[in-house]
């Protein structure tokens, strides 16, 4: 097995799978390629098998370094598969200097994370996020994605533009595994945590094989799991809009009522009608969303348990290859 320059960052590789062996050959090929030009110093990749129902022959994953595959007992998904994964790496720590967290369908280059390790080396003790800055899915994805980043925008006051494609300096691993938000969704987790983090921007490589598992109701999914982290700064800023909103109809209305007695300009009688049904929805409105508020609040008094705590609950057996 070549050995790679020392001076080269020691890099771990965290990615989650499900049923997309083929192109996890194709990301060792290229992984072992940078490896071989000691581009990269990698010295594990872990792949979190997300209860894959194809099976995959583990001598047809060839690489230069160590491959270790954790099963989990049940499909998690992406996110939570993630977590598992870095919880791991904090409990079975191989002196890595930084943890690569990708995806491992080709959409996360791996000739990227030499960008991400240069970042994290000007920035210290900063999580390095990938960025995309050119997209090649369809337009209506493209259409509702950018209507998820306004809406992120507008409800929580975030701007969320990276996805999990990162780099996570070693000594942060212990930190990234105590967000509990990170179980729900691993970028707008860390967001939440206020840990130091920079995006860098790099291309949507295309897919190595088969097809993207990105379809509109996972893509709802993926955006709700963001804003349900942030469900109280939401809540604040739906109560304080419908709040604001009922002040402007019920001085409407107040308006209606004088013309209608106090002036002899003439007023359609639905208008007065239509603005007390404004007025009952948003008085509905104002006292859902608080209900919603408090009940967040009240889940503040409740401890919240981050992965590292239970992870293992979810793996089925650890293998090496």
């Amino acid at each position: 097995m070549q050995q790679p320059i020392k001076s080269l960052p020691k890099v771990t590789i965290v990615a989650p799978v499900f049923n997309d062996w083929e192109s996890v050959k194709f990301l060792l090929a290229e992984l072992s390629h940078l490896y071989s030009l000691n581009s990269l110093n990698i010295i594990r990749l872990i792949l979190v098998n997300d209860g894959s129902t194809e099976e995959c022959d583990n001598k047809e994953l060839k690489s230069l370094f160590p491959i270790s595959i954790i099963e989990l007992n049940t499909n998690m998904g992406h996110q939570r598969s993630i977590s598992i994964g870095l919880s791991y790496c904090n409990d079975h720590s191989e002196g890595e200097n930084f943890i690569i967290v990708m995806d491992s369908d080709g959409e996360d280059r791996p000739i990227d994370i030499e960008n991400l390790l240069v970042e994290a080396n000007l920035h210290h003790n900063t999580i390095i996020f990938a960025k995309r800055q050119k997209r090649t899915e369809a337009m209506w994805f493209k259409g509702f994605y950018k209507l998820y980043k306004y809406g992120f925008k507008i409800l929580t006051s975030h701007h969320l533009d990276f996805g999990n494609f990162s780099c996570i300096p070693s000594k942060l691993v212990p930190k990234v595994v105590s967000i509990p938000e990170i179980w729900n969704h691993y970028s707008g987790g860390m967001l939440k945590s206020r840990i130091p983090h920079k995006a860098v921007g790099t291309d949507r490589g295309e897919r190595y094989a088969g097809t993207s598992k990105m379809n509109f109701h996972n893509l709802v999914l993926h955006g709700m799991s963001a804003i349900s982290i942030y469900l109280d700064v939401m809540s604040v800023r739906l109560l304080i809009g419908a709040l604001f909103c009922s002040v402007l109809v019920f001085f409407g209305v107040l308006t209606i009522v004088y013309l209608a007695l106090f002036t002899t300009i003439p007023i359609p009688g639905w208008s007065s009608v239509t603005g007390l049904i404004l007025i009952t929805i948003l008085a509905i409105t104002v006292l859902t969303t608080f209900l919603i508020l408090l009940f967040q609040l009240n889940q503040k008094n409740i401890v919240r348990y981050p992965p590292k705590k239970f992870y293992k609950d979810f793996i089925l057996s650890i293998k090496s290859v």
